[in-house]
């Protein structure tokens, strides 16, 4: 019995190793797979504003490319305006990007003629994203932009942004939208006032209501207490 067992032991063990034997050339290609591909990946450059200004109730296009560096790469990137940076990002295949807001207060679009991934094969090709940002409160806010070479046409990043970079957005007030707030704080005074004269309009009619219902309550009351004081 003793002997039984150990031999079915021992085969369920082995048919475990040999299957973990067989996963492990599977997962060790497809790990060699990976870096290989990253090898193949090479220079490019991000170009992107840090800051970015806009008025309240207004729209304003944000835009971001992607260079593969090369020749005539270098030269294009050497005419950008001073306050557009640049950061050196890897590239080659499948470039993805994605801006958000921290705050509900601005609302941030894909323009519909902008792929979210897009695709660089050699040097001198670009991608580049267009967003829509549309505050609806003025101050200063956070924007989130995020860019990623894949692998193919999986989800498996190649290379990212770490840590994502920050777009500092300042929405300014305008006249229109400062008018629009008076108006709407006007409305809800004058509600808060018609609410006021209501009350106090029929505020000396409900105290003689319950003035009365009072004094009623003590007369029955009085005149219970007397009746039990002449019985006793």
């Amino acid at each position: 019995m003793f002997g039984l067992l150990f031999v079915a032991l021992s085969a369920g063990g082995g048919s475990g190793c040999t299957a973990k034997k067989n996963s492990d050339p599977d997962q060790a290609a497809f790990q060699a797979k990976v870096m290989d591909d990253r090898k193949q990946l090479f220079g490019g450059r991000l170009l992107y504003r840090a800051r970015v200004s806009a008025d309240v109730g207004d729209s304003v296009t944000y835009t971001i490319s992607l260079t593969a560096l090369g020749e005539d790469a270098s030269r294009k990137l050497a005419q950008v305006r001073p306050s557009t940076k640049s950061r050196p990002f890897q590239v080659g295949g499948v470039e993805g990007a994605t801006l958000s807001s921290t705050s509900r207060s601005v609302k941030v679009e894909l323009l519909a003629d902008t792929k979210t991934k897009q695709i660089i094969v050699a040097p001198g090709d670009t991608a580049s994203w267009q967003w829509s940002i549309s505050p609806s409160k003025p101050g200063d806010y956070a924007l989130v932009l995020t860019l990623a070479t894949y692998q193919g046409e999986s989800d498996r990043a190649l290379d990212t942004l770490s840590p994502p970079l920050t777009i500092h957005l300042s929405v300014h007030n305008t006249w229109s939208h400062w008018i629009n707030s008076i108006q709407t704080w006007l409305i809800t005074l004058g509600s808060v006032a018609a609410a006021l004269t209501v009350l106090f309009t029929f505020r000396a009619p409900l105290a003689e209501f319950m003035r009365n219902r009072w004094d009623s309550w003590r007369q029955r009351h009085r005149g219970r207490h007397d009746e039990r004081d002449g019985y006793l």
